[in-house]
């Protein structure tokens, strides 16, 4: 590439409109060797990444932190645990998201990776010091597309620290991975005795009911509750909406006590209040970057469709199922035979479609839907389970309880 050749980059637009931000050769290539300097991995290293090289950090981390180092990069992109290929020396590349599903499910490397890199949003304690134990090494980046690295740590007790070459004075940045002069920083940090934390982003306030509101303090409000694992809030139609993925608890009080008593418990604590629509999924969709894919979430919730309640799930790359239970109360059900209500076909085939984008990661589902049967009626507060099978051409559905088919098909891709 030229040296006088830009980059442009994407910002994730998870809290706003995406911005494109252009950035000079130079700025990318310093940002790679003071990296390169920093881990001293030796030549014979193997990067093996979940992200793409489409974006700022994939770019340095999959490009040119290895090309300075002389290292080989997998180039096939990991999209699930199993994917990872058996090398004895490599890095490993990855977001948050991905990792934690490690840690959730107890995955263990044939051999551990020299050093786990992670970035794009902050990884729990918790998930750090399993990802320490199944590795080598373990770094966590902060930074950004407009100002590239910024802050790094490197233990699960630890606070971040800034990179040797990066300066900061009063909320703004210097450092040569830029082009501007300075750089203002989106969030609010807050020093300690060891580094400092993000507390958290300026440009994530929206006003609700003439009120400023963090929707990083609301998320942290629903986060402390034992009921819930993870959360993201958003403002639509000026209505603070709330997507929570539940604990093992909270899974449990929604099956017995309902969705509506469930929110009303998690209404009690302070400004988690002013939530007017909620959805409970079985995880936050992210986008290839693992960033929240806040496109899926707004069109979750501008579906008008009561989505069910999950009670349990299992996914890996080419199968998933999800128990499910469509409450009495759910939308589809009023005036659809009143005296005898029924889940609708035409209910069925719309969730089969929307677990298949979020178990498979599919932007798109193919209208064309073959072998359909509806062999016996699913009926309000019945647990059912939804298979999803993915083959080379298509994604077969079949809803069961037990021994029981209501019905299957097969989506054409």
């Amino acid at each position: 590439m030229s040296e006088n050749k830009q980059y442009t980059f994407h910002t994730s637009g998870s809290s706003g409109e995406p911005k494109i931000i252009k950035k000079s050769y130079e700025c990318v290539l310093a940002e790679g060797q003071d990296l390169a300097e920093f881990f001293k991995f030796s030549p014979d290293t193997v990067f093996v990444s979940t992200v793409t090289p489409d974006f700022m950090y994939g770019t340095t981390f999959t490009v040119m932190l290895p090309k300075v180092l002389g290292c080989k990069v997998d180039e096939e992109r990991v999209l699930y645990p199993e994917d990872i290929k058996d090398y004895e020396k490599y890095v490993f590349v990855s977001t948050p998201s991905f990792l934690e599903k490690l840690a959730k499910y107890n995955f263990t490397f044939k051999h551990k990776p020299q050093m786990i890199i992670s970035a794009g949003a902050k990884l729990a304690d918790d998930v750090f010091e399993y990802l320490e134990k199944i590795s080598l090494g373990v770094t966590e980046i902060y930074g950004s597309t407009e100002a590239g690295v910024i802050a790094y740590r490197q233990c699960a007790r630890d606070n971040l620290k800034f990179f040797e070459n990066v300066t900061y004075k009063n909320n703004t940045i210097k450092s040569p991975y830029f082009d501007e002069a300075e750089l203002t920083l989106n969030d609010e940090i807050e020093f300690l005795q060891n580094g400092f934390v993000v507390k958290k982003r300026n440009d994530r306030i929206v006003k609700i009911q003439e009120k400023r509101v963090s929707l990083s303090e609301v998320e942290n409000i629903l986060n402390a509750s034992e009921f819930v694992e993870k959360s993201y809030c958003l403002k639509l139609d000026n209505k603070l909406c709330a997507a929570a993925v539940l604990t093992a608890k909270g899974q449990k009080f929604l099956e017995e006590k309902g969705k509506l008593e469930l929110i009303k418990l998690l209404k009690m604590s302070g400004k988690a209040s002013l939530c007017k629509k909620w959805r409970f999924l079985h995880d936050l969709p992210v986008t290839e970057r693992g960033k929240i894919n806040r496109d899926r979430i707004t069109e979750i919730f501008n579906t008008n469709i009561t989505y069910p309640n999950i009670i349990d799930f299992s996914i890996n790359s080419d199968f998933a199922q999800f128990k499910l239970v469509f409450p009495l109360s759910s939308n589809f059900f009023k005036g659809h035979f009143t005296d005898f209500p029924i889940l609708p076909g035409v209910v069925q085939l719309f969730f089969a479609k929307e677990f298949i984008k979020d178990a498979f990661n599919l932007d798109f589902v193919s209208e064309t839907v073959k072998k359909i049967k509806f062999s016996s009626v699913i009926k309000p507060d019945t647990q059912v389970a939804l298979t999803l099978k993915r083959k080379e051409k298509s994604i077969d559905f079949m809803f069961t309880n037990g021994d029981i088919t209501f019905s299957s098909g097969s989506f054409v891709l």
